[in-house]
């Protein structure tokens, strides 16, 4: 009866319950026997483990007896209160490798800081892997991807399913023909397929609680990511093309021989008839012209000949002069650069009237050209002649960055082009401009090269005169060069430094330069406080050079050893004086154009010193923080001078005003060094150069021209006992 109740629930749908319980109880049951299976497991590895180690002598006593542990000889026997005491100790996060003397430079405080705080994060260990974290932005575009990829393949695996079954539901016929043996035969299989089911249910039940996750996250068939980014693999492959030639031939080109004789009035006739030929083509020309004054105005309107369709700015340039067409090009330069030409009339910083004695710096103009961008300005000069002419010339004082040489010509009444531009082989180093003549320029160059440029020339790029290794050339860059007025015999004449030692006197005959070497920088130091050391002999480096305003005979020279050398033409053998202030190259000397005895220098260890003549030591010194590239004493001024820095920042001083400081600090630019700085000798203004080709005028404030509005200082004699009065205060 339970059997047929068992069948007839079956076939009505109501197995659910029966088959829960079922397999409820196989589930009990296979875990037993698994947990039965796996204690005598280990049973047998133990007893197997203790046969091995006892042989066939085995006590199980023995085996179940605590062992003393093996102490080695050398341990230390400690007593109870010892190994009962508690020792602390405390784990920090810091590298006990890690330096604890870092020194860095502030540039806030310009000086050397040691550094308060010091990484203390040490890696032993880095790898860089292809795996992606589960919470990341990418796993979560994985999980996602690989679940609609399921969501697609569930109709075609339902489909796969279904067809199982139903391949599966079939009954089989019964082996002896009987239904009810076909019946039982139908009831044993679906037994023996639900037992199978429920024997594998729980296995897999247990295994999918572990790996759920990395069933969602990777699919068969699936391409895993490689790393956290998009990548992708692409390759492609083309043809190789075939070679092929191609040949043809040509028949030769046919030739003649011909010959003829030409007599005298053969060629007179041919001549006539050429002449007889211009003359009636000029014919027509009048005759046209006067046909297009009688035509109607309208009919010239509509009417164009085919030279006025022709026509182009380049013939209408034909028609207009150089000279008016610059005239044109700075009128429209000056309507563009109004602003920057109204400040520098009339702009006047109303600030000065709250300072005592502080003023400030307007920048005006800023020069630049298109082709000096990479190079660096290395001398300037304003024309003695012309008072908004400002000569710059451009190169390099990198020995690896040697890209040729340029002299621009700009003015201030056209800043956005240069007037002319010059090229050089090499980069120029120095540059003057002659007194009487200028259109005439003196330069040296980095190879050691001396030329003479004339600007009216048509062909201005190539020099008059230039140095070579017979005439005399310098072997070292020449760093400086000063016109002289010109000799007995009228030949213009030159005096040039250089880097070996040499000061050189150079002559223009016609189209010859002969150089006479005025005199040798010598070294005769020794070294103090040391037994047995022996002078050192050579040439020194000289850098700069100035000669005297009145005595032409007379000049300084610096050198990179931080001398300066009063010298003089008729003693070629020896220095009149020696000033040894500076401890690093000295970049500039000027002598003071109001006081004979008075001469500025500037130099690399940081300082500007103003020396007298006859005094072995500075009367003045100031020490700017940087190293200082140039200095230039005002003309309008005897105490007032200017310096620049390397920082970029230009220092404005007045010895009337403050002996111990700048009374204007102004940075100019920040990314790039100034390198040369020139004074007008007319307006109150200013230029400044730096190593990225560029050069900007500045206006002076009111209160650091004060002297151009004293008349007391007009007289004759008030400026140097101006600067007198300054210099016996410092005695």
């Amino acid at each position: 009866v339970k059997f047929l109740t068992t069948r007839y629930r079956r076939k009505t749908g109501t197995m659910s319950d029966l088959s829960a319980a079922s397999r409820s109880s196989l589930k009990s049951k296979s875990k037993a026997l698994a947990s039965k299976s796996a204690i005598r497991a280990i049973s047998r590895l133990r007893k197997g483990s203790k046969a091995r180690m006892q042989g066939d002598g085995y006590d199980e006593e023995l085996w179940l007896q605590q062992k003393d542990p093996v102490k080695p000889d050398n341990q230390l026997d400690l007593p109870e209160e010892e190994l009962n005491q508690e020792l602390t100790r405390i784990l920090r996060a810091e590298n006990p490798h890690a330096p604890d003397n870092i020194v860095r430079f502030s540039h806030k405080e310009q000086a050397y800081r040691q550094m308060s705080s010091v990484e203390q994060c040490a890696f032993h260990f880095v790898l860089n892997g292809t795996m992606v974290h589960k919470d990341s932005d990418e796993a979560r575009r994985q999980l996602a991807k690989n679940k609609f990829k399921r969501e697609a393949l569930k109709p075609t695996e339902e489909a796969q399913e279904e067809a199982t079954e139903d391949k599966d539901g079939t009954e089989e016929p019964a082996v002896d023909g009987s239904p009810e043996a076909g019946e039982e035969a139908a009831e044993a299989k679906e037994a023996g397929d639900e037992g199978v089911d429920t024997e594998q249910e729980p296995e897999t039940h247990e295994m999918g609680t572990g790996t759920d996750e990395v069933a969602e996250e990777t699919v068969d068939g699936d391409k895993p990511l490689r790393n956290q980014f998009n990548y992708s693999e692409r390759a492609s492959q083309t043809y190789n093309y075939v070679m092929r030639e191609r040949g043809t031939m040509t028949e030769a080109a046919a030739r003649h021989n011909y010959s003829a004789n030409v007599t005298q009035w053969a060629m007179y006739d041919a001549y006539t008839a050429d002449l007889a030929r211009q003359a009636a083509a000029k014919d027509n020309k009048k005759k046209r012209a006067q046909e297009k004054d009688r035509r109607p105005a309208t009919a010239k309107l509509s009417i164009r000949d085919t030279e006025e369709t022709a026509s182009s700015w380049a013939s209408a340039a034909k028609l207009v002069e150089l000279s008016v067409a610059k005239k044109m090009e700075r009128l429209a330069s000056q309507n563009t650069f109004d602003d920057v030409l109204q400040d520098f009339r009339y702009y006047d910083d109303p600030s000065d009237q709250f300072k005592d004695a502080e003023g400030s710096l307007l920048p005006l103009w800023r020069f630049t050209y298109e082709k000096a961008r990479k190079r660096t300005v290395t001398c300037m000069e304003w024309s003695p002649h012309y008072d908004d002419l400002l000569y710059v010339g451009y190169g390099s004082y990198e020995f690896a960055k040697q890209l040729g040489g340029l002299i621009c010509v700009y003015s201030l009444k056209q800043p956005s082009y240069p007037e002319y531009v010059v090229s050089a082989p090499q980069g120029i180093m120095a540059l003057s401009v002659h007194p009487e003549h200028p259109s005439v320029l003196a330069v040296g160059m980095y190879n050691g090269d001396v030329a003479v440029y004339d600007l009216t020339k048509k062909e201005y790029n190539t020099p008059i005169v230039m140095s070579s290794a017979k005439t005399g050339k310098h072997t070292d860059p020449v760093w400086q060069i000063n016109w002289h007025h010109d000799d007995i015999d009228g030949h213009l004449n030159f005096t040039s430094v250089s880097s070996d030692g040499r000061v050189t006197s150079w002559t223009v005959i016609k189209t010859e330069l002969q150089h006479t070497d005025i005199i040798r920088l010598a070294l005769d130091h020794s070294i103090e406080g040391q037994q047995g050391a022996e002078p050192l002999f050579g040439l020194g480096s000289g850098t700069c050079l100035a000669f005297h305003a009145t005595q032409d005979r007379l000049f300084l020279v610096g050198t990179e050893e931080g001398d300066i050398h009063l010298c003089s033409k008729a003693y070629s053998s020896k220095f009149l004086g020696s000033y040894n202030g500076h401890s690093m190259a000295v970049y500039a000397v000027r002598w003071s154009p109001f006081h004979s005895d008075v001469f500025l220098s500037c130099s690399a260890d940081w300082t500007v010193k103003v020396w007298l003549r006859g005094h072995e030591q500075a009367i003045l010194t100031f020490d700017l923080g940087n190293a200082v590239g140039d200095v230039f004493w005002a003309p309008y001024s005897s105490t007032v001078f200017a310096a620049i820095t390397t920082d970029g920042n230009v220092h404005f001083f007045d010895l009337s005003v403050s002996k111990y400081e700048a009374i204007a600090q102004q940075q100019l630019v920040k990314k790039s060094k100034l390198t040369h700085i020139s004074f007008n000798s007319q307006y109150p203004m200013l230029a400044v150069g730096d190593d990225r080709g560029s050069t900007t005028t500045m206006k002076l404030s009111p209160n650091l021209r004060k002297a151009l509005k004293d008349k007391k200082l007009k007289e004759d004699g008030a400026q140097q006992a101006q600067l007198q009065k300054v210099v016996d205060s410092m005695l």
